[in-house]
């Protein structure tokens, strides 16, 4: 038996909390995930995991031993970090799970730069809005806009942005342009309606440092990024959305920024990840280079007024 492996085996079905999970975390047949643990129990004498037909539960020495196990893995990636060959080139795939519009736009065309300095580490990119489950989808890491309530994830803050309002200049010629806030129920926005809940969602604004939450007519609706703002460049209403996507297509004269007066509270981005998994040494460097990233990127430098939610 590898014991080694063994361990890691352990860890991740404690962490996914389901044999099958597992199995899909490490890209191993369910069985071999049990015939595993199953040594590893032979092995130590104790029963780590109880078994029912529709759930596990860990022991009390389960839990003693995990709590080991994720402390010799880590000293081992970090062992072997400190070698010369890995710190230049760790190996791997990696799951990374972040917003449509923020993988196109920002670490898409940055991917190059990583692979060039990490050509041994292959990126997976799950492109969702929606709040996934690290464990239960196999992903390493989160980049998530906005506030953090999850437990046992740990968060690493790397910018923010401000959300900002615009129309196409056709849409401005046939309607005229709102100047104050009131002036919005006289027009029609684009309706962008959130995956996690299935509602449209509102406008929010900064008055008076507090937010003023708005909510807007319209004719369409999408649930898509991409879909959003072509809407919104072909004239079909206001829209409101973030400053790295709007920011080009302000520059090309297809949107023009209104309600200037009026900005919203900047949205952190941040990078989460597990907090009781050992991240291997190929995570915590994409980490690393997201943050830096993002650290030199005007756009997710806030602009003035407002402050970070």
């Amino acid at each position: 038996m590898d014991r080694f492996l063994a361990m890691k085996v352990f860890a991740r079905v404690v962490e996914a909390g389901s044999f099958s999970k597992a199995a899909d975390a490490l890209r191993l047949p369910p069985a071999s995930v049990s015939r595993t643990l199953q040594a590893l129990e032979a092995h130590l004498g104790a029963r780590l995991i109880n078994r029912t037909t529709r759930s596990i539960s860990i022991t009390e020495d389960g839990e003693a031993y995990y709590e080991r196990c994720v402390r010799v893995l880590g000293e081992v990636d970090d062992m072997e970090a400190s070698l010369a060959h890995s710190k230049t080139n760790p190996k791997g795939h990696i799951k990374i799970s972040l917003p449509q519009v923020m993988a196109k736009s920002t670490i898409i065309p940055a991917l190059p730069e990583f692979f060039a300095a990490y050509p041994e580490i292959g990126v997976e990119l799950l492109l969702t809005d929606r709040q996934v489950d690290l464990v239960e989808e196999a992903v390493d890491c989160v980049v998530r806009v906005g506030a953090v309530g999850d437990v046992g994830l740990v968060a690493k803050r790397i910018g923010a942005y401000t959300q900002i309002t615009c129309a196409a200049p056709k849409y401005l010629d046939a309607h005229g342009e709102p100047l104050t806030l009131d002036d919005l129920e006289q027009h029609l926005a684009i309706g962008y309606v959130l995956n996690h809940s299935g509602r449209v969602r509102n406008w929010e604004f900064g008055v008076n440092g507090e937010t003023r939450s708005i909510t807007m007519q319209h004719k369409i609706a999408v649930n898509d990024g991409d879909s959003y703002i072509a809407a919104g460049v072909a004239g079909l209403g206001l829209i409101q959305a973030s400053s790295y996507t709007l920011d080009p297509l302000l520059k090309s004269g297809a949107l023009k920024e209104i309600l200037k007066e009026y900005p919203s509270y900047p949205r952190v981005v941040s990078v989460l990840y597990a907090a009781n998994r050992h991240q291997p040494r190929r995570v915590r460097v994409f980490i690393d280079w997201v943050a830096e990233l993002y650290s030199r990127l005007p756009t997710f430098q806030v602009r003035s007024g407002g402050k970070p939610e």
